[in-house]
């Protein structure tokens, strides 16, 4: 199954590069930023994993028509963050993961006077990753571990959301609004018989120009 969603996700990935703008009748691009929220699953997992993080990249819309057409992000500096807090016995212990990935989202498009609707594969690239674990008693100073834990260096999604483009100039520059939900198809630590996984909400504006 996951064999054959990687090779899914490079053909899309190879088809949606190889596309000739000069079918379109539409090119719009520009920068892209967005806000996300994460929640962590582990089997087995006691308590909840979750938390905030950033995107910083760009999108390139082309419409073939009128209600068709594809939408690529580039997001170049992908934060994903969760943690945890949990406390028993006046002792407070608190573990901060965060991951940051290059991610590509080719996605398909139908849109209806401005609303659009997107889906498609993700890919997403490691940049980096880390972890801490503070434990914290009464009337002590907080004992702070580093996590060092095997990640896994290329993650795939289903990406899928909506969205609304506004005019700001007409036949010339456009804002972007959308809500996309990231649902993971592949682990995300390297945990051997135990799955894991990232889901991930984005909220995302974008502010394109017209080629």
């Amino acid at each position: 199954m996951k064999t054959r969603f990687v090779a899914f996700s490079v053909f899309v990935l190879l088809l949606f590069t190889s596309v000739n703008t000069s079918f379109a009748q539409d090119v719009t691009l520009g920068p892209r930023l967005s806000g996300n929220f994460n929640i962590y699953n582990q089997t087995g997992l006691v308590g909840s994993y979750n938390g905030i993080g950033i995107g910083i990249g760009g999108t390139v819309d082309i419409s073939f028509s009128k209600h068709i057409g594809i939408m690529t992000n580039l997001t170049f500096f992908d934060m994903r963050s969760f943690s945890s807090s949990n406390t028993a016995q006046n002792q407070t212990t608190e573990s901060s993961l965060s991951l940051s990935y290059l991610t590509l989202d080719p996605m398909f498009k139908l849109e209806f006077s401005g609303f659009y609707i997107v889906a498609g594969p993700s890919l997403g690239v490691k940049l980096g990753s880390s972890g801490t674990t503070t434990v914290t008693a009464a009337g002590a100073t907080p004992n702070v571990t580093t996590l060092n834990l095997d990640t896994q260096s290329v993650i795939f999604d289903i990406v899928a959301g909506t969205g609304y483009s506004f005019t700001l100039t007409p036949n010339s520059m456009f804002m972007g609004v959308d809500f996309t939900v990231y649902i993971p198809i592949s682990n995300t630590y390297n945990f051997p018989g135990t799955p894991n996984s990232v889901l991930t909400l984005k909220l995302g504006c974008s502010l394109k120009f017209q080629l």
